[in-house]
């Protein structure tokens, strides 16, 4: 089910309903650094999916526009990845699952995704 009408017919969707485009993060920052002559901090940015491997995908390529509009002088200070666990979400309860994180609903244990290690590591890599 397609969220809003501003996504593509056949476009690849995400649990909620949105496009999987993490290149959509790159394209927002030029165009805010376009008229916007201060510091950007990326404060959320993720994507609803059962599939670890769709988020790692995802996170991949939006860090990697990150990446090109700092190399371009764009001062993007932060980047936030949302969310650090499965969270409640007001339209879907707890069936979103947007976390690096998975927790069990009925023991609260936390359970780290391979997401999780994925963004260390890109993180280490550019420290």
């Amino acid at each position: 089910m397609k969220y809003t009408s501003y996504v593509p017919d056949g476009a690849d969707i995400t649990q909620c309903g949105y496009e999987f485009y993490p290149e959509g993060l790159e394209h927002v920052i030029r165009k805010v650094a376009k008229d916007f002559k201060g510091d950007i901090y990326v404060t959320e940015n993720g994507v609803t999916t059962d599939d670890d491997q769709r988020r790692i995908e995802f996170i991949q390529r939006a860090i990697w526009g990150v990446k090109r509009c700092m190399e371009d002088d764009i001062p993007v200070k932060e980047y936030f990845y949302w969310s650090f666990i499965d969270n409640y979400e007001w339209q879907k309860a707890y069936s979103l699952k947007y976390g690096l994180v998975a927790v069990d609903r009925t023991t609260q244990i936390r359970t780290p995704k391979p997401s999780l290690r994925f963004l260390g590591s890109m993180l280490e890599k550019e420290a």
